[in-house]
C-alpha cells in the first residue's frame, strides 16, 4: 500500500539533498545534454551512469532523486528515494538504484529494495539495479566517457559544417585520418557525432587513431 500522496513535480529538482561529504557520498554535477542542464548526482558512480543514459537513444530524459516513496509492506513501513527516474520514448519509464556492490549492502536495505521492486511490479512500473561493474567495468564505458568529455565543444554552427563535410568525404576511414585532415571538423564535433551515432564505429573498442569510422546518409 502506497501512502505517499504528493505528486511528482520533477521540475523542482532532487527531493533528497546530500549534506555528508564522505568518501563516495558527495555531490557531483553532471552536464546533461538531454536535460539541458547539470544533473545533481550523489556519487561519482551515479554520474558515470548518466553516460549510459545520454548514450541510449531510447532515453528521452532522466531525473535524479525524483520522488520519495512511503509505503507499507507486511505491516512494515518503508521510505525510499530511487536514484533515478528514466523516461523512455512512448512515455515508458523506469527507476534505478545505484550501488558499488549490492552484495555488501545491509540486509535492511536489500529488504527495502525487494519490497520496492514488488511495489513497482504491482503498480506497473519497472525497477533496475546497477552496480559498479555493470556501469564502469567495460571498455565501452571508457570509450563513451572519453567521447562525451571531448565533445563539450560541440555547437550547432560546427555541426552544420560537419554535416556538409561528411557528405564530401570518402567512407570508411580511420579516426586518425579524420583528425589529420585539415578540412575536417574539430575533434569535439567528431566525438559528438560518434557518441550520438551519426558517425558509426565499434565503440566496444578503445578510442585510438586506428578506430574505423563510417558514415551513411540519414533517411529521416
Amino acid at each position: 500500500m502506497i501512502i505517499t500522496s504528493k505528486a511528482m513535480n520533477l521540475d523542482d529538482g532532487p527531493v533528497r539533498s546530500c549534506f555528508q561529504r564522505r568518501r563516495q557520498n558527495f555531490l557531483v554535477d553532471f552536464p546533461s545534454r538531454k536535460n539541458g542542464h547539470s544533473m545533481e548526482c550523489h556519487s561519482v558512480l551515479e554520474s558515470a551512469y548518466c553516460i549510459w543514459l545520454e548514450f541510449a537513444p531510447q532515453v528521452v530524459r532522466y531525473y535524479t532523486q525524483p520522488l520519495t516513496f512511503t509505503w507499507i509492506d507486511a505491516e512494515q513501513r518503508y521510505r525510499y528515494t530511487p536514484d533515478f527516474l528514466v523516461v523512455l520514448t512512448h512515455g515508458e519509464n523506469y527507476f534505478t538504484e545505484i550501488k558499488h556492490d549490492f552484495t555488501k549492502q545491509r540486509q535492511s536495505l536489500l529488504t527495502k529494495l525487494e519490497s520496492f521492486h514488488a511495489l513497482c511490479f504491482q503498480e506497473g512500473w519497472s525497477f533496475k539495479r546497477r552496480n559498479q561493474q555493470r556501469i564502469t567495468g567495460s571498455t565501452m564505458f571508457h570509450t563513451l566517457l572519453e567521447l562525451y568529455s571531448r565533445s563539450s565543444t560541440y555547437n550547432q554552427q560546427r555541426q552544420m559544417y560537419c554535416l556538409h563535410y561528411l557528405q564530401q568525404r570518402v567512407w570508411p576511414t580511420t579516426l586518425g585520418d579524420l583528425v589529420q585532415d585539415s578540412a575536417a571538423p574539430d575533434i569535439g564535433t567528431i566525438c559528438y557525432n560518434l557518441f550520438t551515432g551519426r558517425l558509426t564505429a565499434d565503440l566496444t573498442q578503445r578510442l585510438t587513431l586506428d578506430l574505423m569510422v563510417d558514415w551513411a546518409p540519414s533517411h529521416e
